[in-house]
Order: C-alpha cells, then sequence, then structure tokens
C-alpha cells in the first residue's frame, strides 16, 4: 500500500538538521511524489529518522535467547538453585541458557555446583557467548569427552571455551521451525528499537542449507550476512549462495574468530592476564594462517570480518590484512577492537580498514577489564575516540544477544567518546557503508522506506534520558511494522 507521513520532522545524518516535511512511499519506497490512493497518516509532528543499522549482531541467537532461560539477572546462588531446581528435560534432551557472568555473581557457576541442583542436561552459556558450564549428564548423554582441553575446555570443572563450544553446538542441530521462530523473534526485537538492517552473525551447529534458505525467504527485515568459515575454501562457494540474495538478505562477507573475550580470559593478549599472570588468551589463527584467508577473499570479491578482542590478535590481523588493496575497496572490517596501541590504531587507518565498535561495553564491561588487563594496559582499552581521531571508518552496533538490542543504551555509553550528532551518523550511515554493497543514502528518493519515530529529539534529549528513550513507530519496506 501506498502511504503518506504527514506532519514529520525528517532527520537527515548528513546535515544534522531537520526538516519539517511529509514523507511519500510508493511501493515500499521513497517517493518524490504524492502518491495516489495512499493511506495518510498524520504523525503530529513527530521526529522521524532513517532505520538504525546494528553493523554486528547474531539475529538467530538474540530471537533464541527468547526461548532460553535468562540468567542476567542471577547475582547468588539462591536465586541459580531456585531457578534450576524444578527443570524439566526438555523434548531437545537438555536445557540451555544464557546470561551469567561470574564477576556479578561473585562464583563460577561449575560442574560441581550444577550437579548439586538437577540431572537434567544443562547447557549454561556466560553472557559472552565464549564459554559456558554443563554438568555431568550433558557431558554424558553428548559423549563430549573429545572437547577435553581445546581452548583451555576443563572438563572436570564442567567448563567449555571457544571452538569446543563451536563443536558442541555441532551436536545440537536446530529445525527448520526452529529457524524461524528464531529469525521472527529476533527481527521483532530489533525493529521494535528502530533498527532495520542487522549485519548478523549466525552459522553456529545450523546446516548452512537451512540457514540459508531461512534467511533467504524471510522479509522481515534486512540481512547482511557474515557467514563464519574455518577454511579458506568455504568462500569458493559464495557466489553460489549469492544467487539465493534478495531484498532482505544478502552474504557478501565471511566472518572469522581470531580469539575470544575479556570475560572469559580467552581474548588474545600480547602479555599476560593481569588477574591470571599464566594465561595470555587464546589465539585461533596466526598470521600466516590468515593469510590464505586474506588472499582468497581478494580474489573472490568477498569481505572479510575479523573478531578481535585481544591486542595480540589484532596484531595477527594487521600483519595478514597488509597484503589488501590499497584503499580496501572490499571494506574488510574489524570487529570489536576493545585494546590498541597507538601504532597498531595508524595501521588500521592507513590499511583503511572499517571497525565496528560497541561502546556499550565500556559501560558493562570496563571495571572487569581493568582487573583483566590492570592500570597501565587499560589505558589502551576500549580505544574508540582514538580511532575516530586516527581516520578510522567506525560503525556502531550491539553485538546483541551479548548486550540489549537497545540503541539508546548504547548511544548513552558512545557519548563518553562522541558528540550526538556523530554517534547517529555512525548508527544511520556508517553501517550501510560498510557493506560490500551498492550504496543508497537512507531516505533518499529510491531509497526503501525504513525508518523510525520518536516523540522527543534524540538530539537534544538529556544523556540521563536517552537510555529510557522508545521508539513510538517502526516502518519497513513502507510497512508499519511496530507501534507502541
Amino acid at each position: 500500500m501506498n502511504r503518506i507521513f504527514k506532519n514529520c520532522r525528517v532527520y537527515n545524518p548528513l546535515s544534522g538538521e531537520y526538516d519539517f516535511r511529509d514523507l511519500f512511499v510508493e511501493k515500499g519506497m521513497v517517493s518524490s511524489h504524492k502518491p495516489k490512493l495512499a493511506e495518510v497518516i498524520d504523525l503530529k509532528g513527530c521526529y522521524l529518522y532513517p532505520g538504525l543499522v546494528d553493523s554486528h549482531a547474531h539475529l538467530l541467537a538474540t530471537g533464541k535467547r527468547e526461548f532460553m532461560l535468562d540468567l542476567s539477572e542471577i547475582r547468588t546462588k539462591d536465586e541459580f538453585v531456585a531457578l534450576l531446581k524444578n527443570l524439566k528435560k526438555q523434548s531437545v534432551g537438555f536445557v540451555e541458557g544464557r546470561g551469567w557472568d561470574q564477576e556479578k555473581l561473585g562464583f563460577m557457576p561449575d560442574r560441581k555446583f550444577l550437579d548439586g541442583i538437577t540431572s537434567v542436561p544443562l547447557l549454561l552459556v556466560r553472557v559472552c557467548g565464549h564459554v559456558a558450564t554443563v554438568n555431568s549428564s550433558m557431558i554424558k548423554r553428548y559423549s563430549l569427552n573429545a572437547l577435553e582441553g581445546i581452548d583451555g575446555t576443563d572438563l572436570e570443572r564442567g567448563l567449555i571455551k571457544g571452538r569446543a563450544l563451536e563443536r558442541l553446538r555441532k551436536k545440537l542441530p536446530v529445525g527448520k521451525e526452529e529457524l524461524r521462530e528464531y529469525i521472527l523473534a529476533g527481527a521483532n526485537l530489533f525493529l521494535m528499537h528502530g533498527i532495520t538492517v542487522v549485519h548478523s552473525d549466525d552459522y553456529h551447529g545450523i546446516k548452512l542449507e537451512d540457514l540459508i534458505e531461512e534467511l533467504s525467504t524471510q522479509d522481515h527485515i534486512r540481512i547482511y550476512e557474515k557467514l563464519k568459515i574455518e577454511s579458506s575454501h568455504e568462500l569458493e562457494g559464495f557466489k553460489a549462495i549469492q544467487n539465493s540474495e534478495t531484498d532482505f538478505f544478502s552474504l557478501r562477507a565471511a566472518k572469522i574468530y581470531l580469539d575470544g573475550s575479556f570475560g572469559s580470559r580467552t581474548a588474545a593478549l600480547c602479555e599476560p592476564y593481569a588477574d591470571e599472570p599464566e594465561n595470555s588468551g587464546v589465539l585461533y589463527l596466526t598470521s600466516e594462517e590468515l593469510l590464505p584467508f586474506v588472499k582468497k577473499a581478494e580474489k573472490e570479491g568477498i569481505q572479510l570480518t575479523l573478531h578481535v578482542i585481544g591486542d595480540r590478535a589484532l596484531k595477527e590481523a594487521l600483519k595478514a590484512f597488509s597484503v589488501i588493496r590499497k584503499g580496501n575497496p572490499l571494506k574488510h572490517r574489524l570487529i570489536h577492537v576493545q585494546i590498541a596501541t597507538r601504532g597498531q590504531i595508524q595501521q588500521i587507518a592507513n590499511l583503511k580498514l572499517k571497525v565496528s565498535i560497541q561502546p556499550v561495553f565500556f559501560k558493562t564491561d570496563r571495571k572487569m577489564a581493568f582487573l583483566r588487563l590492570g592500570p597501565e594496559r587499560f589505558k589502551n582499552a576500549y580505544p574508540f575516540k582514538k580511532m575516530s581521531e586516527a581516520g578510522v571508518d567506525l560503525a556502531m552496533s550491539t553485538d546483541a544477544p551479548v548486550e540489549s538490542v537497545n540503541p539508546f543504551r548504547n548511544m548513552r555509553s558512545a557519548e563518553h567518546f562522541f558528540d550526538r550528532k556523530h554517534i547517529l551518523y555512525m548508527y544511520m550511515v556508517s553501517g550501510k557503508l560498510f557493506e560490500n554493497n551498492k550504496f543508497t543514502f537512507p531516505l533518499a528518493v529510491g531509497s526503501p522506506a525504513d525508518f523510525f519515530l520518536t516523540e522527543k529529539d534524540l538530539l537534544s534529549v538529556p544523556g540521563s534520558m536517552l537510555e529510557e528513550m522508545k521508539v513510538s513507530m517502526t516502518v519497513f519496506n513502507g510497512r508499519v511494522v511496530y507501534e507502541r
């Protein structure tokens, strides 16, 4: 249906200014003229913004979390016991939860602790997603003994880390119906927060053909998929998959994990952890091992996106990326970069690498990161402003479900580093620019009618109130898909 959105303040993220006007939508696209037979929606002076782009998240995992045990608010052993003691085995044979954090709990919910509560097989994933705890029933049911030692996995304590957790996922297949449920639930969460494009990493314990089929047939949200790969040869199959691309799904990027997280002490550091001196984290690939991926991606025209948390992982990434074409036309990207020296930042700038950042981590993790890194190294943590000042292109993201999809929480944390207009630019424009696709300026004539409304001005609302902002309406492809 054609629509006319009347009396709205339309925000232009390039100029940082509003234009009070009507917005015309015809066949899901922004139009220059008033369409015929159109529904008229009077917005009564509301503020209208281009749809936000979350440049790094996990759509399926975000949706899946709606169906899992939520462990994020648990703070004591008694609360843990109360949640788990009456569990019944689910039809899939185990119970999965996510969100615990040993820093907030004051203890590790390990195998011995879980065995004392229930015999139902448990898989409880830490908030970061890079480590999980399991009980004896889970180990026995799924024959997990072969995972011992992988990336520090300690089955005696029931700790599954890094690539061992990825292998466990492959033992727990997800059906097509579940995939559809997770996609829809995840899309709805993003849309209710004004996010209409998600750069998503979803290939975890799922059949590739099922994943592509479900992503390419959905029309709930725009998905820029970053397909996780483990071999450079997998890049050769991208062109065949690209035949499945639609207006709502594209596959132009591959995702590679180089390390883990600070919280699980699996982020790869140049020097040992301050609070665990015998441990420097886990490096998944050296620069020599990464180089074939980079060369193959350059040949096949595929964007590489690298998960990089620690400075050692960053060092290896920069060494491998040194062979890319001048100007980085494929827009190869680093994701996270939570610690970097001045020299490393300059290398990122010189190579024209893009970086997806999550300022919300500064709010939620900085106390923990200080303990992990110590006072001297912490000076190089969360180098977002330093990267921007060096000329590095940055885009906003949440890494949901590691953090909430809520962009306003993320914006509030970002104010520690940037002014409000720049934050909105990184959320509305940079993410689209980072795609290895033809760029269409948000809300330009001929572009998709993807936008959201608020009753208050995002530029002038006090910082103390920004986190509490609510989206009053989201329009996707010209359709009202959320209304508060």
